[in-house]
């Protein structure tokens, strides 16, 4: 006789549903599907666009890299002094400086990004495949790998059916896959992230010297992918702490151990940095340029509050007498620019500029507005961006609805609430957009998945019960 098996909080699955196949066949055979989505996106959307911005910098940072030039300023290389007038529409807005008198080829270190996203864009690039597409479709497979990354962390914290349900949602979800055309490093947040969380559900259990070295390992590469994740890792890590099998004195050598792993991953491009620039680089150069472009007139009275401004950004700083500075130079002048313009005025950012950052990211202040500014500087389809903007409204309440649940059964939040909060935070110190909110994204994916699965068994459990209630003579005399 087939009894019926439960997830954590008693919540019923007919096993007779699962038989035959293994959930990892299961979930290999949707992640197939969201390869072949991506790759129809990247062929009949994205090949043939122009790169922007970031998607620009990642592409020709890894041919430079494979070149032998180890990681170079690509807008400096491609364009020399010209390169502080791409976006302009009308150069004279600019005084000239000696910036722009740079040779096209100029060679310049830099940080300007975290490296794992460029390192690994030079993989096809090294065996001679070194176009943008192959670069896309590479990218799309990364993508797909993401999506098994989803179903195996929701299945860590929650179960299989879960899993399965959280990998269809990630299959098809466009504002995961929208990224992987665009050639963003956002494609692989989404793997790493997911694997960090579900290692960290699996601590509460398991404190063994490989799932510590596993985790630490994944969390030095999440922050070589984007270094804001170096916040997210002590806490994901707290789990070890909570381990009651393990004194105190074992549970606190092995959740600092965690940060030695971590830290030897990081040691290699830390040390590079250190050596390579005037000022001192620990992860990445980009900081300086955001506060500088997201603490300004126009971003704090404007129409782009809580968002950026190139310009902001303008004229690029120079040394002393004048001279072209390195790219950890430019960086302290324009953290000084951002730092003094925000104390300037800290009235308007902690009233008005703060709360529309953390609006933006989540999608409550002008989400259209937002999704048109993606397409102008990322060069996202708008009506992708607007499915992904429907799906995304739609998976909110599930989500809501499914962490009540979980919390109701008692399974440990802290892995799926880490990076949404931590992500909202980063939000409101720089400035809210679609792909920032990526890494939360996941969690909501996650939650909606439970939040799916129990209106299912429920209403499922309700129908059964119905069919099974017997009828009264006196109803039937009523008929």
């Amino acid at each position: 006789m087939v009894t019926a098996i439960s997830l954590p909080g008693n919540l019923p699955i007919n096993p007779l549903k699962f038989q035959g196949k293994s959930f990892r066949f299961k979930l290999t055979l949707i992640c197939m599907f969201a390869f072949l989505v991506r790759l129809l996106y990247v062929i009949f959307v994205e090949k043939g666009d122009p790169l922007n911005g970031d998607a620009f910098y990642y592409h020709h940072a890894s041919r430079l890299l494979v070149e032998g030039l180890g990681f170079v300023e690509p807008y400096r290389y491609m364009f020399g002094g010209a390169q502080e007038l791409l976006f302009l529409e009308d150069p004279s807005y600019l005084t000239e400086t000696t910036n722009q008198s740079l040779p096209v080829g100029h060679i310049e270190p830099t940080a300007g990004h975290p490296p794992l996203w460029v390192v690994l864009l030079a993989f096809p690039v090294l065996i001679g495949l070194d176009s943008i597409l192959i670069q896309q479709i590479f990218s799309a497979l990364i993508g797909s790998l993401g999506v098994f990354a989803i179903g195996w962390a929701t299945r860590e914290m929650i179960g299989e059916k879960s899993g399965l349900i959280a990998a269809g949602i990630a299959s098809i979800y466009a504002f995961l896959w929208l990224n992987d055309g665009l050639l963003m490093s956002e494609t692989l947040v989404i793997p790493i992230v997911a694997i960090a969380v579900g290692l960290s559900a699996r601590l509460y259990n398991k404190n063994s010297l490989c799932l510590i070295t596993t985790f630490g390992v994944i969390g030095g590469l999440a922050v070589l992918t984007r270094a804001e994740f170096i916040i997210a890792i002590p806490f994901l890590a707290l789990p070890i702490l909570r381990n009651s099998h393990l004194t105190l004195k074992k549970r606190l050598t092995k959740y600092f151990l965690v940060g030695v792993i971590v830290a030897s991953v990081l040691t290699p491009w830390v040390v590079r940095n250190l050596i390579q620039f005037e000022e001192p680089v620990l992860l990445s150069n980009g900081s300086g340029i955001l506060l500088a472009q997201t603490n300004c007139e126009a971003t704090y009275f404007g129409d782009k509050q809580g968002y950026w401004e190139y310009l902001c950004g303008l004229p690029q700083p120079v040394g002393k007498n004048g001279e072209p500075t390195d790219e950890s130079v430019r960086d302290k002048e324009y953290r000084s620019r951002g730092i003094e313009y925000a104390a300037e005025h800290k009235g308007r950012l902690f009233g008005h500029v703060i709360p529309k950052r953390v609006a933006r990211l989540w999608g409550i202040y002008s989400p259209l507005e937002q999704l048109r500014a993606d397409k102008l500087v990322e060069g996202r389809n708008f009506s992708l961006s607007l499915i992904g903007l429907f799906q995304y409204y739609s998976l909110i309440p599930l989500s809501i609805f499914g962490l009540f649940k979980l919390k109701a059964r008692k399974i440990p939040l802290l892995p799926i609430l880490t990076i949404p909060l931590i992500t909202t935070l980063l939000a409101a110190i720089s400035m809210g957009t679609t792909r920032y909110r990526v890494s939360a994204e996941i969690s909501i994916i996650i939650l909606a998945s439970f939040g799916i699965q129990f209106l299912f068994e429920k209403s499922r459990r309700f129908r059964t019960k119905k069919k099974q209630t017997p009828v009264s003579m006196s109803e039937v005399e009523k008929c």
